[in-house]
C-alpha cells in the first residue's frame, strides 16, 4: 500500500510546475486557449459573426470590429473561438460590401460604440460555420 501513495505523490509533483522556476505547463488538451486575431481561422470567424451582427441589426448603418480585445480558441469537434470586441457604426450604410474600408461616425448622435462577445464554432473541413452566441452591451 505504502509503494500506491508514493505513486500518487510522484504523480502530483509531476502534474504541477513548482512556482519561480519559470515553467509552464502546456495547454490542456481540449481547454480553452488564448490565440490570435491575425490568425487565419480566427480572422474568417470573427468577420462571420460580423456579418451576422450586421444582418440582424435594424440599423441602416453598417458596423465593424473597431477594436479586439480579447481572442480565445478551443479545439472540440471543430474549432470554438471565443470573441470579446469593440464595435463601431460606420458611415456606410449596410448594402456596402467592403464594410472594413468604412469610416466610423464621429457625431456623438451617430457613433455608436457596444462591446460584443461572440461565440462562433468553425468545423473549416466541411466548411461548416455558426454564430452560437451573441452579447453585446
Amino acid at each position: 500500500m505504502a509503494s500506491w501513495r508514493w505513486l500518487v505523490a510522484c504523480s502530483a509533483l509531476l502534474l504541477c510546475a513548482a512556482p519561480g522556476t519559470g515553467q509552464q505547463r502546456p495547454p490542456l488538451l481540449g481547454g480553452v486557449q488564448d490565440a490570435s486575431a491575425d490568425e487565419e481561422g480566427a480572422r474568417r470567424a470573427l468577420q462571420f459573426a460580423m456579418n451576422e451582427y450586421n444582418r440582424a441589426s435594424n440599423d441602416k448603418y453598417a458596423s465593424r470590429v473597431a477594436e479586439v480585445v480579447r481572442v480565445r480558441k478551443q479545439i472540440v469537434s471543430g474549432v470554438l473561438y471565443f470573441f470579446d470586441v469593440k464595435v463601431g457604426r460606420t458611415t456606410c450604410p449596410k448594402s456596402v460590401a467592403d464594410v472594413e474600408n468604412c469610416a466610423f461616425h464621429e457625431a456623438p448622435e451617430l457613433a455608436k460604440h457596444v462591446t460584443c462577445t461572440f461565440q462562433v464554432y468553425s468545423v473549416p473541413w466541411t466548411n461548416h460555420i455558426s454564430l452560437k452566441r451573441n452579447n453585446c452591451t
